[in-house]
């Protein structure tokens, strides 16, 4: 990077991607200031920790494209933070068992009869589908490719449940353009395989394999960014001001020649009370998600990495075992539970998932609960047709908002720290 003028920076949010812009910005020039709502920085890259146990902010992996990855080496090499890696063991829960994930792979853990249909169906649609012409894709709902990708029986077990409890939004209004790398088209030969012969080792999907810091949760990654970064904490933002180019927050204002913003899109165009663009926030949708986390005195080692639950007989959409890939105390397991929602946070009651992991309440050692307002970007017509204009105005008037809440999408960590690299390219431009 080059430094070329000598224009102010200032960031919002001292999330992770807020902390590598300016990180990449500090080398070049003078240290960026990060306005922080929060006491603390990390954003949902955070840890916990009571009585000796750490808590994540639910399951906050990271998943690396390649081997090569420059992230990967900078978090290794640069902010030393020493990671493990780990090969998915991940289920679903289907007709009272377990189902090795994903799904389409291994049918031959269902009875005879679910997996005739499911393999039936899954090659009759083969048969029928068609690709869409050029530009179609786009147009194209998640509800009606799933049905045609997997075939209706598959469909029915798991991808319109799931995806109804998980997005809590019409599967029928929503995009495939969020899919990318998270949801891979189904391969024939893997489906016929996995129906003929029980492999677990039938793999897919972008985190087939993840990474962990070997000690210390995920937030030992934002504690190492955030040393000795400007950052205001409890900086509450009550006036963004496009024409002076000034912030009104709690305590103070500053001035700013480009601003770079990490916090939900929503939240940010509401602080733009001299604009029009404030009104667009109301018209994005998203979901959020109620962590339970759990220390519980039982092993809980042969579940694996997490399960998720499509049925609608269980509320929440997935389990995750943190424990099978951090250190805990001896004798102990780490749960997180998620359940999305949207409007009000949907809490699930305690006895369900006492319920599913066959336990009693005195066995719970400790319980600690996070609210994530902000969760999972959805993909609507609305997001397609309004994120051009949004955008057009922060690049007119020096903004760029950034990150998978910044920039509205659905992205990975990875993701995340590439889009701060980028932000603090253009900035020093």
């Amino acid at each position: 990077m080059k430094k070329k003028g000598n224009k102010r920076v200032v960031i919002l949010g001292a999330g992770l991607t807020g902390l590598v812009a300016a990180h990449f910005i500090g080398r070049i020039k003078e240290k960026p200031f990060i306005l922080e709502k929060k006491s603390v920085p990390g954003g949902l890259c955070r840890t916990e920790e009571k009585d000796g146990f750490l808590f994540d902010r639910t399951g906050h992996l990271l998943h690396f494209k390649d081997e090569k990855s420059r992230w990967k080496n900078f978090i290794i090499n640069e902010m030393k933070v020493p990671l493990k890696e780990h090969r998915r063991r991940a289920y679903i829960h289907i007709l009272g068992r377990l189902i090795p994930y994903p799904f389409q792979y291994h049918l031959s853990f269902l009875d005879a009869s679910e997996k005739k249909k499911c393999v039936v169906d899954f090659l009759k649609a083969s048969k029928t589908y068609k690709m869409p012409s050029s530009g179609a894709e786009e147009r194209r709902n998640f509800y009606d490719w799933a049905r045609q990708s997997f075939g209706e029986r598959m469909f029915r077990l798991f991808f319109l449940p799931y995806n109804n409890k998980l997005w809590k939004y019409s599967l029928k209004k929503m995009s495939t353009l969020w899919m990318g790398r998270f949801v891979p088209l189904p391969s024939l030969e893997k489906i016929i395989r996995g129906a003929e012969n029980r492999d677990p080792s039938q793999n897919a999907g972008y985190n087939a394999s993840f990474y962990y810091p070997s000690n210390g949760g995920i937030g030992t990654l934002v504690e190492s960014l955030a040393k000795e970064k400007n950052i205001i904490f409890n900086s509450d933002i009550s006036l963004i001001d496009h024409a002076e180019k000034n912030i009104y927050f709690e305590g103070g204002n500053i001035a700013y020649d480009i601003l770079i913003s990490t916090i939900p899109l929503p939240v940010l165009l509401g602080y733009f009370k001299k604009s029009p663009i404030m009104e667009l926030a109301d018209k994005l949708k998203w979901t959020g998600v109620y962590n339970v986390n759990l220390v519980i005195k039982k092993d809980f080692s042969k579940l694996g990495h997490w399960i998720y639950f499509p049925h609608g007989k269980i509320p929440f959409y997935r389990i995750g075992f943190f424990s099978n890939f951090s250190p805990v105390p001896e004798n102990y397991s780490s749960v997180y539970v998620e359940t999305s929602y949207t409007g009000r946070a949907g809490k699930p009651k305690l006895a369900s998932i006492l319920k599913f992991l066959k336990l009693d309440e005195e066995k719970i050692h400790i319980q600690k609960n996070f609210d994530i307002p902000f969760a999972y970007v959805i993909y609507d017509k609305n997001r397609e047709l309004l994120l051009p204009e949004i955008f057009d105005f922060f690049k007119n008037n020096g903004i760029i908002s950034t990150g998978r809440f910044g920039g509205w999408k659905y992205s990975t960590m990875e993701e995340a720290m590439q889009d701060g690299f980028d932000a603090a390219e253009f900035a020093l431009k």
